[in-house]
């Protein structure tokens, strides 16, 4: 089976990124789950419920998963401190807004510990428009089964996970966006 497209050779730069996470240990993180395998060429990939969340605002106050029932949700795990988090986090802003008119949301959440001062100045560094919550003891994480950043689930409108990731994407990469785009159609 192939595995879903990571586009990280064809920049030096990315090259660089590729080999220090390999280095740092986030190789592993680079498999993908069984859960849909990311696989640009596997059939409809099975769904299961996604666990409801209560999501803290970087701007105060909550928001619930179910909140977002009717859309379809990329919802990625993700924290500051996490290089393959913060390089990916370019190519996901260009995603949310290519995908925004498909009635598509990206929700990012943010596990860095502490409060939400540092999250803050990170969204307002990189002009991230996409919804950033802040889960600073993990509970969101955990109902998830996070073992490694960034991880990412694709929430149909129904509420169910019909794909998910660990590793790095490159979120406005042609296959991914393919991919993403049959998903679509595929699960309508």
């Amino acid at each position: 089976m192939k595995s879903f497209p990571i586009t990280l050779l064809r920049k030096p730069r990315r090259l660089l990124l590729a080999a220090l996470a390999v280095t740092l240990g986030y190789g592993a993180a680079l498999s993908l789950h069984p859960h849909g395998h990311f696989d640009a060429e596997a059939s409809a990939p099975e769904s299961a419920p996604a666990p409801e969340l209560t999501l803290n605002r970087l701007s105060g106050g909550t928001a619930h998963l179910s909140d977002y029932r009717g859309k379809w949700v990329l919802l990625n795990f993700w924290a500051t401190w996490c290089s393959p988090c913060v390089a990916e986090m370019p190519s996901m802003e260009e995603f949310s807004q290519k995908f925004k008119a498909k009635n598509v949301v990206v929700l990012a959440v943010s596990v860095d510990r502490g409060g939400p001062d540092k999250v803050k100045r990170f969204v307002k560094q990189y002009g991230l428009t996409f919804e950033i919550f802040h889960d600073p003891d993990s509970d969101s994480s955990n109902k998830y089964g996070i073992s490694s950043l960034p991880s990412t689930f694709i929430i149909n409108p129904k509420g169910d996970i019909v794909s998910q990731a660990e590793g790095m994407r490159e979120w406005n990469d042609p296959e991914v966006v393919a991919y993403i785009n049959d998903l679509l159609k595929r699960k309508k």
